[in-house]
Parts: structure tokens; C-alpha cells; sequence
């Protein structure tokens, strides 16, 4: 085995240069991950344009991840009941388990950079995806995933977990009650699948005309409903298909502040707005967010990742094959194609998922 990795680093904006880095020794208590497919998420995107919070430059991008271990300590293995060979996956998160946030049970939350945003110049740096290889930090959360499941499909466990996560727990949808998802980007898509887990009666998702592919997915992973035009016509086209109640649930997964007014727009008396997108572009203010909050009684909630009980059974969702997540695998790239998929997915209005597989030519 080469004793170095591939991998694609992000040094500031518009700066990302494919560097060897050394693999590391590994001990008792970590490991060494070779890497089978990484997805292309929005939050690397607004990194590569100098827009995301999350990041400590320069870092290798990607932590949407799949692999198979390679080395691993016995202490290491003993704790995470893994061994070398095992196919995982790995969150982003190296949670320190002391801090105020990971005390509350919000490891999420952890003042401990991330994979995929951790800077190489930390240990061995190998702390992203897009590389041939993942250092496995003491402090990593892993989890087996079946060997027979493309690693594409593998991948998506992150926005699906969310998606399980934002629609149920985070936006106590009722059974039988109306979801309303604001944008069918991947992380939209896959509060579809979580909407339909949950035994939501509607699920409408609301796009713009651009995002015609992107919603005929969701009706094929299980809406009931697809929407566009501008918050009025949205708004009126909720209100007939739910008899005026409107929905108990609204995930705003558009990366706009205006979506947000959507949002508020649809969501019914005492419903729950779950607030997923980054704000990447303007428009919008807090006067229709005031108001609505008042007028409907709404709880607006924030969220970051999901709690790591709800990865494992999104896993058996996946090796399941109920849902064609096919669907949402539109591209692969190699390392060396890095900026080429993340200007794809920032890009292209059909590209809904795209993977970075190292072993690509």
C-alpha cells in the first residue's frame, strides 16, 4: 500500500488544489478508512465560495462518506465493534464529549472542527472525503453498513437521516397530517422519504419551474403534490389541497432567505417550521416572519445534523431498496474532478447528487 493520499484541499475561495498527504501510523485507539464514494454537499459549495462558517482553511472537503477499513487498532476496534475489512460509513462530527454542547447531548453542536472542514495541517490531515483515504480520529462515530449496496446509494445516508430526523422528531409531524417541503435539492428530496416514513396523508414540495426534474423525483420517492409560482399562488394552491388547514409541517430546505416567507406562508395554525437552508441569497425580511409566528402560533425550529440513533436505521432504509435513491445519484467524479462536481452541483438544475469516487480514471 502507497503510504500516501490523494486529496482534494480547499485553501481559500476559489482555491482548491489536489495534494499527497502522508497516511499515518496507526495506533491502538484510531484507524485508516480507504474511501469508496463521497457526496458533493451544498455546504462545500458555499465553501468553495467562501460562504460557509464551518470550515478551518485549508481542509480537505468531504464528509458524506463511505469505506471500508483498512487498519485499525485493537482499542479502537473493541470500542466502535468494528475490525479491518468492515464497510462504513462516518459522521462528520468529532464530538470532544466535554464540552457545553456535547454535555447537553448536542454533539453536533461541538466547538471541535468537523470532517471535511478540519485543517490539514492538523495530525495527519486526512480529514476529508474527496481522497483516497480517511483518517479514523479517536473520537469518530462509525457505523457498518451491508457490503452489497452501491456505494452511491451509501452515501446519501446523511441527507436521509436529516431528512428522518427534521420531518419527525424535529417537526412533529402527526400521522396522517400535510408536510410541505420548500425546495427539492437532496436534503428536500430526502425529507420526501422522510415525510412518507412518518404516514404523512399529503406531501407537497414546492419548487421553482427550473426544478421540473428535480420534482418529478419526488413524486416518484412519494409526494402526493408538486408546486411552483410565487408565494401567493403557492400559498393558494396549499390552502385547496388541504381544505384550508394548510400543512403541520414545513421543512424549508431552499437555500434563500425569501423561501423562508414560503414557508411561513403554508404552514397552518400551530404547525412547525423546520428552518434546514442556508441562506445563500437574499430577498425576504423578518416583518412576514413576526407576523406569522404571532398570528399562527408557529414553533420555528433550527437545525444541525441529527442525533446518530437515527443513522443505523437509515441505513436498513437504504439496504432495503424500498425508495430508487438511483434517482438521486446524478454524477460521479474522480478526486481530480473535485472543482468540476462542486460547480456541477452549484450549477446544473438536474444534478441532485453527485459523488466523488476516488478509484474513477
Amino acid at each position: 500500500m502507497t503510504r500516501t493520499s490523494r486529496a482534494a484541499v480547499l485553501h481559500g475561495p476559489g482555491d482548491l488544489r489536489i495534494m499527497e498527504l502522508p497516511l499515518p501510523e496507526v495506533g491502538g485507539d484510531d484507524g485508516l478508512l480507504q474511501v469508496e464514494a463521497t457526496g458533493v454537499c451544498g455546504t462545500d459549495v458555499a465553501a468553495y465560495h467562501g460562504v460557509n462558517p464551518y470550515y478551518e482553511l485549508p481542509c480537505g472537503l468531504g464528509h458524506e462518506l463511505v469505506g471500508r477499513i483498512t487498519e485499525i487498532g485493537d482499542t479502537a476496534s473493541r470500542r466502535w465493534g468494528v475490525a479491518a475489512g468492515d464497510r462504513i460509513v462516518v459522521e462528520e462530527y468529532l464530538p470532544c464529549g466535554t464540552c457545553r454542547s456535547c454535555l447537553a447531548g448536542a454533539y453536533q453542536m461541538c466547538v471541535v472542527p468537523r470532517y471535511g472542514g478540519k485543517s490539514i495541517h492538523d495530525g495527519c490531515g486526512l480529514y476529508g472525503g474527496y481522497a483516497d483515504y480517511l483518517y479514523l480520529h479517536p473520537q469518530a462515530i462509525v457505523h457498518k453498513v451491508a457490503d452489497d449496496v452501491p456505494a452511491d446509494l451509501v452515501q446519501l445516508y446523511i441527507p436521509i437521516s436529516n431528512g428522518l430526523d427534521w420531518v419527525n422528531r424535529i417537526g412533529a409531524l402527526p400521522t396522517g397530517g400535510t408536510a410541505v417541503i420548500v425546495g427539492p435539492g437532496p436534503h428536500g428530496l430526502a425529507c420526501v422519504i422522510g415525510a412518507v416514513e412518518a404516514g404523512a396523508g399529503k406531501v407537497i414540495v414546492v419548487g421553482q419551474d427550473r426544478d421540473a426534474h428535480r420534482l418529478s423525483v419526488a413524486r416518484k420517492l412519494g409526494a402526493t403534490d408538486t408546486v411552483t409560482g410565487d408565494t401567493a399562488e403557492i400559498a393558494a394552491v396549499v390552502a385547496e389541497l388541504t381544505g384550508g388547514l394548510l400543512a403541520d409541517t414545513v421543512v424549508n430546505a431552499a437555500d434563500s432567505s425569501a423561501a423562508l416567507e414560503t414557508a411561513l406562508a403554508v404552514a397552518g395554525d400551530r404547525g412547525t417550521v423546520v428552518q434546514a437552508g442556508l441562506p445563500k441569497s437574499g430577498g425576504g425580511s423578518a416583518k412576514p416572519v413576526l407576523e406569522a409566528l404571532n398570528s399562527k402560533v408557529l414553533t420555528i425550529r433550527g437545525v444541525r445534523g441529527r442525533p446518530s440513533s437515527v443513522v443505523p436505521p437509515t441505513l436498513r432504509l437504504i439496504e432495503s431498496g424500498k425508495y430508487p435513491l438511483e434517482l438521486l445519484c446524478t454524477g460521479q467524479f474522480s478526486i481530480e474532478q473535485t472543482e468540476e462536481a462542486l460547480a456541477t452541483t452549484g450549477r446544473e438544475p438536474d444534478a441532485i447528487r453527485s459523488s466523488i469516487i476516488p478509484t474513477l480514471a
